[in-house]
C-alpha cells in the first residue's frame, strides 16, 4: 500500500469507501458527509493547489483504500482535514498519521497557522490518532460545522 494524490478516476471508488466507512459507524445521518453534494468529484473539488490538497491510499493492484486532505475553513489562518477515511484493511498501518502529517505539511508551506476537524464521537480511533498528533479538542467549531451532524471539533497549530 502506498500514499499518492488523488485523480479523476478515483472518485467513485473513494465515494464508495468515505460512505461505506460513515455507514459502518452508523454516522450516515442528514448534515454528515455521507451526503455530501460534491462527494463524487472529490478530484476536482481539491484541484487548487493554493487552497487544498487530497491523497489516496491505494494497493498495489492501484485499488483506493482510502484518503485524507484538506480544504479552506471560513476561519483566520486556518484549513480544513477533511475526508480522511479508510477501508478497514488501510486502518492501522500508520496512513491516518500520514495524510494528517501531509496536510499539515502542505498548509503550513501555505503559510496557513491551524488545522481545524470536525468528527463525530463514536470515531474512537480517529479521535485517538488527533489527540496524538496534538489536536486540542474545542467545544464547538471556531466558524461553524461543516456538517452540521459532527458533533466532536478540533484545533491544531502548525
Amino acid at each position: 500500500m502506498h500514499i499518492r494524490p488523488i485523480k479523476p478516476a478515483d472518485d467513485a471508488a473513494l465515494k464508495a469507501v468515505i460512505q461505506a466507512t460513515i455507514h459502518e459507524f452508523h454516522n450516515d445521518v442528514p448534515g454528515s458527509p455521507y451526503f455530501d453534494p460534491h462527494l463524487g468529484q472529490l478530484a476536482e473539488l481539491y484541484a487548487d493547489p493554493a487552497t487544498s490538497a487530497y491523497w489516496v491510499v491505494v494497493d498495489d493492484d492501484d485499488q483506493v483504500l482510502g484518503g485524507g486532505g484538506f480544504g479552506p475553513y471560513p476561519y483566520p489562518d486556518t484549513v480544513e482535514v477533511q475526508k480522511l477515511y479508510l477501508t478497514p484493511a488501510a486502518r492501522g498501518h500508520g496512513f491516518g498519521h500520514k495524510l494528517v502529517d501531509m496536510a499539515a505539511a502542505r498548509a503550513k508551506e501555505l503559510g496557513l497557522k491551524q488545522l481545524y476537524i470536525e468528527t463525530f464521537h463514536n470515531y474512537t480511533a480517529a479521535r485517538g490518532l488527533y489527540e496524538h498528533l496534538g489536536f486540542k479538542q474545542i467545544p464547538a467549531a471556531p466558524a461553524g460545522p461543516a456538517h452540521p451532524a459532527c458533533d466532536t471539533f478540533y484545533l491544531k497549530q502548525i
